[in-house]
């Protein structure tokens, strides 16, 4: 009944109009029948005057329901311009009733479905913006529908590209052909490419098509994720690197023994003596294929564990002096001596790491010195740390490879390391333990006066 109520006013208003005009029209036709001559002229002045009065009459009503005709539907355009601007608009819709209330009441469910889908793309803006990836998203003619901030910045697109083409930012003739390339064959397209201005970086890009069953498996557009994968490249280089490194190092020793087994049983030595220097030098060749494959075990299982908060703790002190102790008849035969000083001091790391630490420094220190040189550690407190330092009178290291040393089978000098028994690994394995329990390590050299290693591990709590 209640949304009835604005069309019943309308009615009784024109009802009321139309009465007065026949109670009027009926007044004036009585007097007609009445009067003549200059009565009857007065009366047509009466005529027109009452029906001036009944038209304002009917004018004034209709202007009145007229306006109140316009003013919700004011009201509500104006709220569905506030709400097509993205901005919240407040309106009291208690007052109104009728067909109008359903369409308020409608309108305010439309505002509430868009305020709840803005909040939601917000949300995921800001995920896609938070990425260090690259993320675009383009329609079916190539045009931006799209785009986070790393996205933006590579391309040095605007916040606001959003239905441009893709092509007004994009200054690669290789990746203009990838796109194109996907429009034609709707299949994914995987590109490397150097980073625009950042010089040694590398970017992936990876196309894919956007289809869906709802569009019957047509391309309604494709998404472009962008990669940095330069520290991936540089690992596949390392390993590809280390793999060759590796086979090179096993080669070597087998193709001795090889030889050697070949002579023997050839009959071509045939003294005892040197059947005996033959099987001794094989001897040593099988020791460094041993100590080679005892260090990529070792390498490799440092580098599968993620750093480690330990709950053991080391005297550094007590495994320095049993490493110089184990070293003792290697320096003895290098006539190199050996001396640990220093406190006793316990230090965060497993014993065995701590001392696998200690024998490839201060075996290298034997190893690269010269006859009546000399192998220091010593060891004090440095706040939360313990510093643990190696120092030699070597040959030192030239300063263009000091800092490569650290890395899997580089040698400065490659004869005298395999004529030492080196493996090039030994370094690398100090790196990893030291960087695995939460320490720090320096080198200073100058090449033939030593070398000086420096290596600082958390103090045991």
């Amino acid at each position: 009944m209640e949304g009835c109520g604005l069309r019943k006013r309308v009615f009784s208003a024109l009802l009321l109009a139309a009465g007065l005009s026949l109670v009027l029209f009926g007044a004036l036709t009585a007097l007609l029948l009445e009067v003549t001559g200059k009565q009857l002229l007065l009366m047509g002045v009466v005529l027109v005057v009452s029906a001036t009065i009944s038209t304002l009459f009917v004018r004034k009503i209709g202007l009145r329901l007229l306006g109140e005709l316009k003013e919700p539907l004011k009201t509500a355009e104006k709220a569905l311009d506030h709400i097509a601007a993205g901005e919240v608009y407040a309106v009291d819709w208690s007052k109104t009733e009728g067909e109008y209330l359903s369409l308020f009441q409608a309108i305010e469910r439309l505002e509430g479905r868009i305020h709840s889908l803005t909040s939601e793309r917000d949300k995921v803006n800001l995920i896609l913006d938070c990425m260090d990836e690259g993320v675009v998203l383009l329609d079916e003619h190539t045009e931006l529908l799209a785009s986070n901030r790393a996205a933006r910045k590579l391309f040095h697109m605007p916040e606001d590209a959003e239905n441009t083409e893709i092509t007004d930012y994009i200054r690669s003739r290789r990746l203009t052909e990838a796109i194109n390339l996907l429009q034609r064959k709707k299949e994914s397209v995987v590109l490397d490419m150097e980073h625009p201005r950042r010089k040694g970086r590398s970017l992936r890009f990876f196309l894919s098509p956007v289809t869906g069953q709802k569009y019957q498996g047509q391309q309604v557009g494709m998404s472009i994720l962008i990669s940095d994968v330069t520290e991936l490249k540089r690992a596949e280089g390392i390993r590809s690197e280390f793999t060759a490194n590796v086979s090179h190092e096993l080669k070597t020793p087998l193709t001795s023994i090889k030889g050697f087994t070949d002579m023997l049983a050839s009959g071509m030595v045939g003294s005892a003596e040197d059947q005996k220097r033959f099987l001794t030098m094989i001897g040593v060749e099988v020791d460094r294929l041993i100590d080679l494959i005892n260090d990529i075990l070792k390498l490799s299982e440092l580098e599968s564990v993620a750093i480690e908060q330990c709950e053991e703790s080391s005297d550094v002190l007590n495994a320095a002096n049993e490493v110089s102790a184990f070293l003792d008849p290697v320096a003895k035969k290098a006539g190199v001596a050996v001396s640990v000083s220093g406190e006793h001091v316990n230090a965060a790391i497993p014993l065995d790491r701590l001392k696998e630490l200690l024998l490839n420094l201060m075996e290298n220190g034997i190893k690269y010195n010269e006859p009546g040189g000399s192998v220091k550690a010593s060891l004090e407190t440095e706040e939360d740390f313990v510093r643990i330092t190696v120092s030699d009178t070597g040959i030192g290291i030239p300063e263009e490879s000091q800092s490569r040393v650290f890395e899997r089978f580089y040698r400065v000098e490659k004869g005298r390391a395999r004529k030492n028994g080196g493996t090039g690994l030994g370094l690398a394995i100090v790196k990893h333990i030291v960087v695995l329990y939460g320490g720090r390590m320096a080198l200073q050299s100058e090449l033939g006066k030593g070398s000086v290693f420096t290596v600082r591990l958390p103090r045991a709590s």
